[in-house]
């Protein structure tokens, strides 16, 4: 930092207010200006200052960054040691004991700084490499020499590599150029550096990297999606060809308008999901299609059709859940695409939900596995997991019940929410879990003669317009007056507690 008179140091909040005097000084000055007390200070000196800053932020920075992996790595290994913290003592004696607990302090830790599980298991699977493999690296990133890029490039650089004496010079070299170069720069240079230490062949090389292969899927605006798969290279040049060849040869025929983008992406996905083959994706996806506000803008067309034309979203009573269709674990999609789906699908479920105050109408209760009714509606309902902060998607979560089954927990809807299997296991083999007792549900308010016009138009709708196989629709229609539970539409979170007196805080309501 700069104080006014010049000299280096000084807190951030002296250092601000004479550079900020000293920028209202200078700016109107062509080669210098006179800053506080007199000082004079060139323009060249005055950006020198604001750089310096910049510096010496970056280098605090990377310092915090350090610790903070530093404390997460503590934390986790804490945890190991004294599994006895988490895991219920009937159960310290397994062999798995250790691990519920690692991972209860990860999934604790998740919810605290918000960020996934995996990722905190990461950071101090991290935090071990750097302390017992690269210790000098290490050193580097805790004096904020480097920064957390860097030595997660070279983290990433070692794993699999067992040689530990070419290890130590692999991080006695990379320690003399941390913080010099690019992160980009680092990266190649630690490749070249391992190739010329590593005994292992390319070969060898090849079979560790391939057991990484992978698929990421990554939402993005707009109702689109990434794909992200981690293959061999050689497979990755075929299918680039393939694509490539195929999306020419469209590309040619009388009429084509798409881009060879365009062409390559349809292809992919025509490949991928079977469209046209008879192995095509038969896997169920779920979609929330807003059966006022989508569908009914116009009249149901084909076979849907009615003598009476249905009622138009305008003269309909607003409700959140009918302003967008959305796709379970993406969220939501166009109209038009609904209404491509709605009239396109050869089968579908219809789960039938009051317009008004979105009460479900039909839902077995009397069992003690859910329905899929149930599953579905709790999928629609949650869409990821029910525990804060974790982001596993309710359709492949187990369906977990509030107030145990084993001890008179009952099968019904208000009982149920969705877990993934690690922090449904964390339920039953730690004291980190949530609360038990469901929240009561509201009353029901009183139908308005609004509600009931509205409810009669879509019961002569459904009835004419169902599918003539579709027991799930008939029967959905058939038992619309026998219902009488409410659901709120958008349930919260279920708050989580742990051995270490934290409570998680339930998730702000969606917009």
């Amino acid at each position: 930092m700069i104080e006014s008179t010049g000299e280096a140091g000084g807190g951030p909040e002296g250092a601000d207010g004479a550079l900020d005097g000293a920028l209202d000084s200078a700016s109107g000055a062509p080669d210098h200006a006179a800053g506080p007390r007199g000082v004079t200070i060139s323009q060249a000196e005055l950006l020198d200052m604001v750089m310096t800053d910049a510096e010496q932020f970056a280098f605090e920075t990377n310092r915090i960054a350090a610790r903070r992996l530093a404390t997460i790595g503590r934390a986790i290994r804490m945890a190991r040691e004294n599994p006895s913290i988490y895991v219920l003592p009937e159960l310290l004696s397994r062999a798995e004991a250790r691990d519920w607990a690692v991972r209860a302090a990860a999934t604790e830790l998740s919810m605290r700084l918000l960020i996934p599980t995996a990722t905190v298991l990461n950071e101090a699977a991290e935090a071990h490499t750097l302390t017992a493999r690269l210790p000098k690296l290490w050193l580097e990133f805790l004096d904020g020499a480097t920064s957390y890029p860097i030595v997660r490039a070279a983290v990433e650089a070692i794993t699999g590599w067992d040689d530990d004496d070419a290890v130590a010079r692999f991080d006695t070299e990379l320690a003399g150029i941390a913080g010099r170069v690019t992160v980009a720069s680092f990266r190649s240079r630690a490749k070249r550096l391992r190739d010329r230490l590593s005994a292992a062949t390319l070969a060898e090389r090849h079979r560790r990297a391939l057991t990484e292969r992978r698929v990421v899927f990554e939402d993005a605006p707009e109702g689109m999606m990434w794909l992200h798969a981690l293959i061999p290279a050689l497979d990755g040049v075929k299918i680039r060809t393939r694509l490539n060849a195929t999306a020419k040869q469209a590309s040619r025929v009388t009429g084509e308008t798409r881009t060879r983008d365009q062409l390559r992406a349809d292809q992919f996905s025509a490949w991928l999901t079977g469209a046209g083959t008879p192995t095509a994706v038969q896997t169920r996806v779920l979609v929330t299609v807003p059966l006022i506000a989508g569908l009914l803008e116009k009249p149901v067309r084909d076979a849907r059709t009615t003598p009476t034309p249905p009622p138009t979203a305008s003269g309909l009573p607003e409700h959140p859940w009918l302003d967008v269709a959305t796709i379970d674990g993406y969220g939501p999609i166009s109209t038009e695409t609904a209404r491509q789906i709605f009239d396109t699908a050869t089968a579908f479920r219809r789960l039938i939900v009051d317009p008004i105050t979105a009460e479900p109408l039909y839902l077995d209760r009397t069992q003690y596995r859910p329905s899929q009714a149930q599953r579905d509606w709790l999928t629609l309902t949650y869409q990821r997991c029910s525990r804060p902060g974790c982001n596993s998607l309710a359709a492949t979560s187990d369906i977990d019940h509030i107030h145990d089954w084993a001890h008179g927990g009952r099968t019904d809807i208000d009982n149920l929410a969705p877990l993934c299997p690690p922090d449904h296991t964390l339920k039953h083999t730690t004291s980190l879990g949530p609360e038990q007792t469901p929240e009561p549900r509201p009353e029901q308010a009183p139908e308005t003669k609004k509600s009931a016009d509205v409810r009669a138009t879509l019961e002569h709708l459904l009835t004419s317009s169902a599918p003539p196989d579709g027991p799930d629709s008939d029967r959905a229609t058939r038992d619309w007056p026998d219902e009488n539970l409410t659901l709120d539409p958008k349930p919260p979170r279920r708050r989580w507690t742990s051995p270490t007196g934290y409570i998680s805080d339930t998730e702000p309501p969606p917009f």
